[in-house]
């Protein structure tokens, strides 16, 4: 893995452990901590599948994969909306797809 990543995981995981000490719901530390799974378990960083993932995890990275596709990053240029929903689209197993359906709405419309 590039040091890039490993970085940006330990930095994900540092944050959590801060957050954990300002009274920040379990819910939303979970959110933070767990935003890479997918319900086919190869995310990170503790490899949960389906059952495991809460819902508010699922809903959260359906918008942060959509968010880093269409936003600008120094690294890549931003993506049409409709290019980016096709990509989430494509994610078959690893995003609920209802969610995915649901979000559509949200995604094409601004």
């Amino acid at each position: 893995m590039p040091r890039s990543g490993r970085l940006s995981r330990r930095i994900r995981w540092r944050g959590t452990s801060l957050k954990a000490q300002t009274g920040i719901s379990a819910e939303i530390l979970d959110a933070v901590r767990h935003h890479h799974e997918y319900l086919d378990g190869s995310g990170y960083p503790d490899a949960l599948s389906a059952e495991s993932i809460t819902d508010i995890v699922r809903m959260l990275t359906i918008a942060d994969i959509f968010a880093a596709l269409i936003e600008h990053r120094h690294y890549k240029p931003t993506m049409p909306r409709p290019e980016a929903y096709g990509i989430l689209s494509g994610m078959q197993g690893k995003l609920e797809k209802a969610l995915v359906i649901a979000f559509k709405e949200v995604a094409l419309t601004r």
